[in-house]
């Protein structure tokens, strides 16, 4: 199928009812209590962006491993993504930081539709996810001091049936592991606020 083609799809599947919570649940079950709580906690603004581009007469889109810090999303898979600033729009944040991340620039990115928010309890965070279409093939520029590697994956890995695995972690400050389901994308673990965004993607494919 032609890239174009796969585009125009996915950007008319944004004009049906989002798969939202439901689809968020699918991978992040220990969370049904805390969206309650989101006025209350007054949480920080972010925004992500999923890119996808063409690649092989098709699309592929790219998550980043971030690098080791002294916080709770150090050295995990994410999108390009980081905090509001200032009186931007949280479109802007997620163009602005996937430039500051991995180097495409903003005015190259067509903002194809945006995906139900997430709240992350570890740092009181509402993240906005956009997805969007860069129509060419991207010359990735890795700011070294956020990203330590760069992974790029074709959409199709989202259709696999199996991709949905589970395993026993530690979440939080919690002494004892319970049982988190996670995509298994290319020998990677993709956990937590980035895979409950993958899956409203992926199950917005599937309708």
């Amino acid at each position: 199928m032609k890239v174009n083609i796969l585009i125009k799809e996915i950007t008319e599947k944004f004009k049906q009812p989002l798969p939202g919570i439901t689809s968020h649940l699918e991978l992040a079950p220990y969370r049904k209590a805390s969206s309650k709580n989101i006025k209350y906690n007054n949480p920080t603004m972010a925004s992500t962006l999923l890119l996808l581009y063409p690649y092989s007469n098709s699309i592929n889109f790219c998550l980043t491993q971030r690098n080791k810090y002294n916080g709770p999303h150090s050295n995990q898979i994410s999108f390009p993504g980081g905090k509001k600033e200032g009186n931007e729009s949280l479109e802007t944040t997620a163009l602005r930081e996937t430039e500051e991340e991995i180097g495409i620039k903003q005015y190259k990115i067509e903002i194809l539709g945006k995906l139900t928010n997430v709240y992350v309890p570890p740092s009181n965070m509402l993240i906005h996810p956009y997805v969007g279409y860069l129509n060419e093939l991207p010359k990735f520029k890795i700011n070294e001091r956020e990203v330590k590697k760069l992974i790029n994956i074709n959409f199709t890995e989202l259709l696999k049936k199996d991709i949905i695995q589970k395993k026993q972690m530690k979440l939080g400050d919690k002494k004892q592991e319970v049982e988190v389901p996670y995509l298994a994308i290319k020998n990677q673990i993709v956990w937590g606020a980035t895979s409950v965004i993958l899956n409203e993607f992926r199950r917005m494919l599937q309708l």
